[in-house]
């Protein structure tokens, strides 16, 4: 359904670029660098598009080719792993699975963290401002 609403957009700018190249027939003077020469509007205005339109279509040529190397090489890679025997699994202990992550360490020590800074109070109601601090501001 993609490539339909794609194929349909191109035709639509392509018919738009025609009714705006034969609106625009008048000769136009066109410098090249070895010289000059008059050439109908129409015929650079198409002749232009054809260019650009050529210039994506190699590059999506190009993409193409390069993914289906890209692809034949991964192919070819997965074949060979299937075909490899398969190594020896390593001895594991069944008792004791592998850490997902390293785990914090815990305080067995039930004393209370005291404050970093002197700043915050130890009442619960302050929130941990001290109420001579916000006074001063």
């Amino acid at each position: 359904m993609k490539a339909q609403w794609s194929l349909i957009l191109m035709l639509v700018f392509a018919v738009i670029i025609a009714i705006f190249a034969v609106i625009n027939v008048n000769p136009v003077e066109v410098n090249f660098i070895f010289g000059y020469a008059d050439v109908p509007l129409v015929l650079l205005i198409l002749g232009s598009a054809l260019f650009g339109g050529l210039a994506v279509g190699m590059f999506g040529v190009y993409r193409l080719f390069k993914t289906q190397r890209e692809v034949k090489r991964l192919r070819a890679e997965n074949e060979k792993l299937r075909t490899q025997p398969a190594a020896p699994a390593a001895s594991v202990s069944a008792s004791t699975p592998p850490p997902a992550y390293d785990e914090p360490t815990v305080s067995a020590d039930p004393t209370p963290l005291e404050p970093i800074s002197d700043d915050l109070d130890s009442r619960p109601e302050s929130r941990g401002f001290r109420s001579d601090k916000l006074k001063k501001l």
